[in-house]
């Protein structure tokens, strides 16, 4: 069949697509897996009682006391970040 897209590229594809690549073998659909008699794999997984926390919710309360105090402070300027304390703590907690 003739191109009659006038597009080079289509009337490539469109020949492609029409007549098999000299050499080529057609694909085959693979063969399932079938599983072997009397031998089952079974994974276990254990949850930790801190993950199952977070999960949860988390597992530390909101002192919306200090929350309040803290945005006092930032909305009036007095609040003041110590970078040192805050990369100490870091790595502490990071290890």
């Amino acid at each position: 069949m003739k191109g009659i897209s006038g597009n080079p590229v289509l009337d490539a594809y469109q020949r492609m697509a029409i007549s098999p690549v000299a050499g080529s073998t057609t694909v085959q659909a693979p063969t399932p897996v079938t599983p072997v008699a009397g031998r089952s794999e079974n994974a276990e997984v254990s949850i930790s009682a801190k993950a199952r926390g977070l999960a949860a919710g988390g597992e530390a309360a909101i002192d919306t006391a200090k929350v309040n105090e803290l945005k006092k402070r930032i909305e009036a300027g007095d609040f003041q970040l110590n970078y040192e304390q805050i990369a100490s703590q870091l790595l502490e907690r990071c290890g």
